[in-house]
């Protein structure tokens, strides 16, 4: 009966993308091979690595639950990250970092709760180098949420790519990903159009960051904080805001316009108030991903509607 259980249950492709990663890497690999779900494939994409990456990697070769692919010149992150997940043939594809550890149920906790989803995603314990814990939960950065609503996610991320269990179907749906994006930025923000995401509230990822490192005020992109880089931040934003709105579902389509529209004319304007208005009306919706208060909340729309002219 159990082998017949066994036999039923999904393939699960665990995807994972190298680069100059060889101080953490055989630790993460180890804690995959680990995992009590099978079955599980683990596929593995280095993008042309300088350090010993390579070396750590040979040793998972005769592994065969491994494939090993080397990139002959650098692809970058998303590219990387695409031709590794093209390879899966699972049903099911989790993506991990390089550097993390993994709880050893992870894969078969997210597959019983992953119900009708094409999204299910964990919390994560943030760890330092040496992977003490520094007692911060990636829930206490931001708000984890369920549901199809894309509108939180314009300012704010709260699905990191390491902690997420895709369906293949939604990988296909997100082919190709858009250079200006991060993968897992891009996957989560298509599954928001196809039945939407869910969270796990429970730890499955020794996450191994600097707690400034993941937060984050724009999806993919780390805070800019000198003068000369707030234009380049606007116009990365500005891009976004479009590319949402070009796949979202039709409910949300007159919302993401007008958004792009005003905030379009922060380029030619010192201050668009009709920004601020929209966004002030709006922040239920807007930061529905932030732990912000009201009065931070309100800070953060004026400073959203500041413009940026070149």
């Amino acid at each position: 009966m159990d082998y017949l259980y066994q036999m039923e249950r999904p393939l699960v492709s665990v995807v994972m993308g190298t680069y100059n990663g060889e101080k953490y890497l055989a630790e993460q690999l180890d804690s995959i091979l680990n995992q009590t779900y099978t079955p599980l494939e683990l596929v593995i994409s280095d993008d042309a690595s300088v350090d010993g990456t390579r070396r750590v990697l040979q040793k998972y070769e005769n592994n065969p639950l491994v494939r090993i692919f080397y990139q002959k010149k650098n692809l970058g992150l998303t590219k990387n990250f695409s031709f590794a997940a093209l390879q899966a043939k699972g049903e099911l594809i989790a993506f991990s970092d390089q550097d993390d550890i993994w709880m050893s149920n992870k894969i078969e906790k997210l597959v019983e709760q992953k119900d009708d989803y094409h999204l299910v995603y964990s919390n994560s314990v943030l760890v330092n180098e040496t992977g003490g814990s520094m007692k911060k939960k990636l829930s206490d950065l931001k708000k984890m949420y369920t549901g199809n609503d894309s509108r939180g996610y314009i300012l704010y991320s709260c699905v990191w790519g390491h902690s997420m269990m895709i369906s293949k179907a939604l990988l296909q749906k997100a082919l190709p990903m858009p250079d200006a994006v991060n993968h897992d930025i891009w996957i989560t923000y298509m599954a928001f159009q196809y039945g939407g995401i869910k969270y796990v509230d429970e730890v499955f990822t020794h996450y191994r960051r600097n707690i400034f490192s993941v937060s984050q005020t724009l999806p993919g992109q780390k805070p800019l904080l000198q003068k000369d880089t707030l234009y380049e931040a606007f116009k990365k934003k500005l891009q976004w805001i479009e590319l949402m709105g070009q796949y979202e579902r039709k409910e949300y389509q007159p919302f993401y316009r007008e958004l792009h529209r005003l905030y379009a004319m922060k380029e030619k304007k010192y201050y668009v108030f009709s920004l601020f208005r929209f966004m002030l009306k709006h922040q239920q919706e807007i930061f529905r991903l932030s732990k912000k208060g009201l009065l931070s909340r309100a800070w953060e729309i004026f400073k959203q509607a500041r413009g940026v002219r070149p």
